[in-house]
Parts: structure tokens; sequence; C-alpha cells
């Protein structure tokens, strides 16, 4: 009897094991081929489209489908149709899924006729959009020309074309015996052109161009080089830009006075690697792959503002003057700096490659008010696929946030990244990208019986904090809107791919991209879900006994994170009142001010509460729990 329970134990066991090694590929039959086909155009890049009609047809242009498949749309997907869709991606022979067994994607007992699940679909199209926007290249480059190109010293008729101080020119006319030029055109100077290649950019080898109005640039000419001096100083509109190249990148700063503040923004794009293919016969581009991987930080903030000893005169006050002192001494910052400020342009020779270079034109885009203290930090991936006249984008960045934006801010940068050979701009792709912030504050009064009254304000966060830190009657909140924003444009006008049709614009990031999602209330500098400033305990002077030690009303307190505990005092030493009190913190898990006690995070404290001679002391414990 118990041999034969173990036995069918046993056999319970391996039918399980065979049911998840068979589970990816027997999936039920309800995940539709119009679904998958939807996913996939929509992460590759190839098509924009909810619609799937216009989504089959982009996918069409590209060759992944077959007219005779659209009558398939609203039959479940099974791994034979995903093989013949990835296939054409991969640029692999149509076929079994051996090709997709070799990836590793799927499993290799995985059938024609298996059906595919979402989420194994979009595990492998997540893996091929991987795939593609990360492709690599040797660096080559094959090049025909459609006729001898001439020099300037050459003898020279109507129609040559003729090479000079790094341009390509076209003969008008003779005149004098002296030939009058115009710009030839790309096509007039080559018949076929196949360049490729990958590279990380070493910016201490690159050219830099400043713009036209840097006039007062500390530089003379009009071309230098970084190894001749590593930090650059230009004034313009009453900013003062300084910026230095590395190996990896370039730093900038810029920083301007306005209303007793210093405005400054801090920009470093950094690790910069293109990845290029670019292939023109016969009058036409055949295909082009450009993309382009960078770090970038940002950093946006405003010091020395005038506020800064506004708060001795308002500490003491009580709260009806608190209010009214505020009313008459402090205005709202009116004026306000928005600037787009072109830096440089930077010119990077593509090794291995004669006449080849990429070029950088790199712009700060910035605006604020009041004070703030905000840094971005972002890392891209973008460009873009051309594949038989058509043009997927590609696009993936992710960012993180740190500090607090204590005004209405906006930083950012603009930057276009260009691919030239011999003088003409072939490909480019324009990122317009960065955070704006809004923030509305709100001023919470406590009277001497420990209620409270709420106003909103249109005085600064950062101006109310700064002013009433040391005034335990009052306390400040802040709800902040912050999003960010993120535009792309592939083929500037500029470019030769425009002329072939492959320009596009995408806009990326907008409001929708909250960056704290519903976490957008600020206390003490620190997010929480809602409001905690609710009316307190009454604090009133306290009767003097004498003794020798202060007496509290709790030495032992546990809170959530994000909950406030006050420090009751319920008597003290003979000649000493709260005024006289100093509280401390032992660890950063929680915030403490004027007894006020607020958690941060989980971890444990020990709130010392003495004199300020130090003659008394007491403790209370404080444990933040999770819970």
């Amino acid at each position: 009897m118990h041999q034969t329970l173990i036995k069918k134990i046993a056999l319970c066991f391996v039918s399980l094991l065979l049911l998840v090694t068979c589970a990816s590929c027997k999936a039920s039959a309800n995940y539709q081929i119009k679904d998958y086909l939807n996913n996939l155009a929509f992460k590759t890049g190839i098509s924009e489209s909810n619609n799937i009609e216009d989504v089959f047809w982009d996918l069409y242009d590209w060759g992944v489908v077959k007219k005779e498949d659209y009558e398939l749309l609203n039959n479940s997907l099974d791994y034979g149709f995903l093989a013949k869709t990835m296939n054409v991606l991969l640029e692999k022979e149509e076929g079994d899924l051996n090709n997709l067994k070799a990836f590793g994607w799927i499993d290799n007992k995985c059938d024609q006729d298996d059906k595919v699940s979402k989420e194994v679909s979009d595990d492998i199209i997540d893996k091929l959009t991987y795939f593609l926007n990360n492709k690599s290249f040797e660096n080559n480059i094959d090049t025909e020309y459609r006729k001898d190109i001439k020099t300037i010293e050459d003898e020279l008729n109507k129609g040559d074309i003729v090479f000079k101080d790094d341009e390509y020119y076209k003969v008008l006319m003779i005149e004098d015996d002296e030939p009058i030029l115009e710009e030839a055109t790309f096509e007039e100077v080559f018949s076929y052109l196949d360049i490729s290649g990958e590279f990380e950019i070493d910016f201490t080898n690159s050219e830099v161009i400043p713009y036209e109005n840097q006039n007062n640039t500390i530089y003379q000419n009009h071309k230098y080089n970084f190894l001749s001096s590593n930090t650059h100083v230009f004034n313009t509109d009453g900013f003062r830009i300084s910026y230095s190249l590395n190996k990896s990148g370039i730093d900038v700063h810029i920083s301007k006075n306005v209303n007793d503040f210093n405005l400054f923004v801090d920009l470093s794009v950094n690790n910069v690697k293109p990845t290029f293919k670019w292939k023109y016969e016969e009058d036409d581009v055949k295909n082009c792959y450009f993309n382009i991987k960078m770090n970038s930080s940002e950093k946006l903030g405003i010091s020395d503002g005038k506020y800064g000893n506004y708060y001795l005169k308002f500490k003491d006050l009580d709260t009806s003057s608190f209010k009214s002192l505020l009313s008459t001494m402090v205005d709202p910052i009116k004026d306000q700096v928005e600037a787009s400020i072109p830096i440089c342009k930077i010119k990077t020779p593509i090794p291995n490659i004669p006449t080849a270079y990429l070029n950088m034109d790199l712009l700060i885009k910035l605006y604020a008010s009041g004070k703030a203290e905000l840094v971005l930090y972002n890392s891209h991936n973008m460009g873009f696929e051309t594949k038989q006249g058509k043009v997927r984008f590609i696009n993936e960045h992710d960012h993180k946030f740190d500090s607090i934006a204590q005004a209405s801010s906006k930083a950012g940068f603009g930057i276009n990244l260009a691919l030239e050979a011999a003088s003409f701009r072939l490909a480019d792709v324009e990122l317009d990208a960065g955070l704006k912030a809004k923030l509305q504050s709100t001023l919470h009064l406590y009277d001497k019986d420990g209620n409270i009254e709420s106003n909103s304000s249109n005085i600064e966060y950062s101006t109310l904090n700064e002013i009433s830190k040391e005034n335990s009657d009052v306390k400040v909140c802040g709800d902040v809107s912050f999003y960010w924003y993120m535009d792309l444009l592939i083929n500037t006008s500029k470019t030769k791919m425009s002329k072939y049709g492959f320009s596009r614009t995408f806009n990326i990031l907008d409001e929708d991209n909250q960056v704290f999602g519903n976490l957008h209330h600020i206390e003490n500098g620190h997010f929480v879900k809602k409001c905690s400033r609710n009316s307190r305990p009454s604090i009133k002077q306290m009767k003097t006994i004498k003794s020798d030690k202060i007496v509290l009303d709790s030495y032992a307190e546990v809170l959530n994170i994000n909950q406030t505990y006050q420090i009751i005092i319920k008597a003290l030493p003979e000649n000493y009142n709260n005024q006289d009190i100093i509280y401390t913190s032992s660890n950063d898990c929680i915030s403490v001010s004027d007894g006020l006690i607020k958690a941060i995070k989980a971890g444990s404290s020990q709130v010392e509460v003495k004199t300020k001679d130090d003659k008394y002391k007491s403790y209370v414990n404080i444990l933040v729990s999770t819970g």
C-alpha cells in the first residue's frame, strides 16, 4: 500500500515536470496574430499606429508579413508564424524555428503548430528589439566618384567638380580665366558610397567650432583643438558659459545673476557611441542604420537666495504677525529666466574612415523662478533604421531623479548628432529632452492651542521654508508636478536622408510621464502620499518645578514611515522654559524640529532633549517600522 502511494506521487511529480517543460510551447490559443503584430510593430518602432490595418501594411512595407497573411489576423499565434516574421527582421532565411532556437529565445521542444502565449511573445519581441537596436558594424568605406575630382590648381572647364578647402564645388563658368564656383550636390560627387562602423568618441581628439555669437570667447582661432586647452569660456546675453572636454565627454557650466540670485545649470554628456551603416547607389539610399548611445546628467539650481536672513525677523512672531509681515515683506519673484544657449559644435573624425566625421551641436535650455535644486541622470539609445523606403525609429532611455525641485523649473538640453562624409551631412538625430516642474506652496499656521490654519500661497515653497524654519508655529508643504519631456527628430532638413523622405518627429515623453507618480506632496524635503499636518496638542509654557531633570510625557515611541510625533515636555527644571530646549537625533531615519519628529525610513534613533547650556538632558527612543 505504501509503495503504491509512493509510485503515484512519483508519477504525479514526473507529469508535473513534463507540463512545466512544455508550458512555454503549449500555450492557450487566445493570443491572436493581430495582437502580436500590434505589439511587434510598436516595440520595434516600425509603426506608431494603434490601428491594425495601418500596422499590418507598415509591417508589409518592411517585408515582415505578406498580403495573404491579412486573412490570418484573427487566428491564434503559433510558433510557425512567429518564426516567419522574426526571420525577416533578423535577416535570416525563411524556414523553421532553428534560428530562434539557436538564439535561445524558444525551447528546443517547441513545434511549428504550438500556440504562443502573450507572455512568451512579449519576451521574444523584447529580445528582438534589443537585437535590432544594438547592431554592430565593422569600420568600412567603399566609394566611387562620378568623375575625376579636380583641384583648384588643375585646368578647369564648365561642369567640372572641384575639391577646395575640404569642400566640393561645381564650375559654373570660366570668367577672365577664373572659375566661378557653386556648391556641388552629393549626387554630382558620388555614384556609390557605402560606409559603416562604430566607435566611442574620444573628445580630446575632437575639433571645436564656436558659434558665431560667441564673440567674447577667450580664444582667437575660429577652429581650435581641445588638446591646446581644456577649458573654454565666453559670455552671451548676460550668461557666463564655460565648458571643458575630457576623454569621454564634455562638461558645461552656465550661470547668470538674476534678482540677487545666481542661476546656474550644469550639463555633462559622455560615453557617446555612434553606430552607423549608410549605403548609396543608383541615385538612391538603399539602406541606413544610425544609432547613438550616450549618457547625460543635468543639474539646475539657484544659489545665494535673497531670503537668507529673513528668517531672523520671523522666527519669534506669533502666527498672526507672521502672516501679516510675510505679506508686506516678501513678494513672489516675477522675473523669470528662460534661455536657449548654443554651446559649441564638436567635429570628431571617424577612425579608419577618411573624410567621415561625427558632428555634435550642443544647446542648453533652462528656466527657473525662486529657488530650485534638481538633478537629472539619463541614458539614451536613439536613432533610426531604413528599409525598403520605410523608416523605424530607435528609442530606449532610462532616468533617475535626485534632490528636490523647490520652484517652478525646467532644465534640459538639445543635441544634434550628425553623420558626415566629404562635407555632406548624410543623416542625423536631434534630441530635445529634460524635465519640467511646477510646485504649489501651502502654509500651515498653529495657534497657541495647537489648532491649525492652512492657506495656499503664491510665494515659492523654498522661500516659505527658509523664512519659517526657526518658527515652530509655522509649517510649510508643497504639491509638485514633475514630468519628463522628450522629442526626437530624425533627419533634419540639412541631411541627405530628408531629401529621400526619411524625416520624422516623435514626441516620446509628455505630461503623462510623471516622475513620482502619485507621490507629489513635499514635507520637510521628503515626498509623502498625503499631507500629515494636523492640529497638535497644546504646548503651553510649562510651570517650572524644582527638579534635576527634564520630565517627558513618553520616552519610547514606534512610528510608521511618514508618521509624525510631537514630544511633550511635562515639566522642566526651575528657570528654564520651552525656548531653552534643543532636540537632536542620532540617526537620519527621522527628522526632528522643535520636538516634532517625522519618520523618514526604517530604523531606530535616540532623540536627545537637552537645555541649551547642556546641564539637563533626557532621551526619547524612536523605532521606525515599515508596517
